[in-house]
């Protein structure tokens, strides 16, 4: 009876503590292939760590990419690469929303994580108008969303 008693104890523990790792769709799991990375684009990406990635790639002149991600948790350990003068990332008084600018040529990231949340909705742009689906790649498979507006789940 003990141990079945611990067992049980220790499974609600793990899944406690596991987050959101089980919550994500596997269509966002692992960074798309670097194929991808030639035109002007955002790839997104959910890794093993449960850490979300944002990365713009701009080879070819200057673009300017801006969003917003909002989440039904909060958002935590926000951690920006790359990022140069003009770039940001925000995020909102009650932690479940972000806003972010990135521009120049390049690559500029920002990760982050999401606690007590099993969704992500995105709001995506390029040079002031909504971004191309086709330009928009998560996943491993780099496949695209129906819209510039979509949700993770």
């Amino acid at each position: 009876m003990r141990k079945l008693s611990f067992l049980v104890v220790l499974t609600c523990f793990l899944v406690t503590f596991s987050g959101t790792a089980f919550a994500w769709s596997d269509r966002s799991e692992d960074r798309p292939y670097l194929a991808h990375f030639g035109a002007p684009s955002l790839s997104i990406w959910h890794d093993r760590n449960d850490e979300f990635h944002v990365k713009s790639t701009n080879l070819r002149g200057q673009h300017i990419f801006t969003g917003v991600i909002q989440t039904d948790g909060r958002f935590y350990d926000i951690d920006e690469k790359n990022m140069e003068n003009g770039d940001f990332v925000r995020l909102d008084r009650d932690r479940n929303s972000i806003r972010f600018r990135l521009t120049g040529r390049g690559f500029d990231e920002f990760n982050f994580k999401v606690r007590r949340g099993d969704t992500l909705k995105f709001d995506l742009n390029k040079d002031g108008r909504d971004m191309p689906r086709k330009q928009i790649f998560i996943g491993k498979d780099g496949w695209h969303p129906g819209d510039n507006r979509f949700t993770l789940r």
